[in-house]
């Protein structure tokens, strides 16, 4: 995992979104994943954001949703779209534990840490 500089309009989009859902969750780190932590991304394209969340492991679905409401609100105000993916500790510590353990995996081979 890599704590590269990103450029300008990816960090505040990622800060103004982490802001807001520490709010909502109990936020234990988050990991910047896809093409823009590749630097391969285009104006438009979406900020890939790992949340890891440090409670009792909840429901993904219903996590997923209220993030992504905050983010709709994140893309009006910066232009930039995040699409997070909530994590529970234990999945990043045991990638067996999710669906998609290749995906945890990347995230921990390409990701910068927020």
């Amino acid at each position: 995992m890599s704590t590269a500089q990103l450029d300008p309009e990816t960090e505040r989009a990622a800060r103004v979104f982490l802001e807001r859902i520490k709010s909502r969750f109990n936020v234990a780190g988050a990991i910047l994943f896809g093409s823009r932590a590749r630097r391969t991304h285009r104006l438009d394209s979406d900020a890939d954001i790992a949340v890891i969340i440090r409670e009792p492991h909840g429901k993904r679905s219903a996590a997923a949703i209220d993030m992504a409401g905050v983010a709709f609100d994140v893309l009006l105000e910066t232009d930039v779209l995040v699409e997070a993916l909530p994590l529970w500790e234990e999945e990043l510590i045991h990638p067996e534990y999710f669906s998609h353990p290749d995906l945890i995996e990347n995230i921990r081979r390409e990701g910068i840490r927020l």
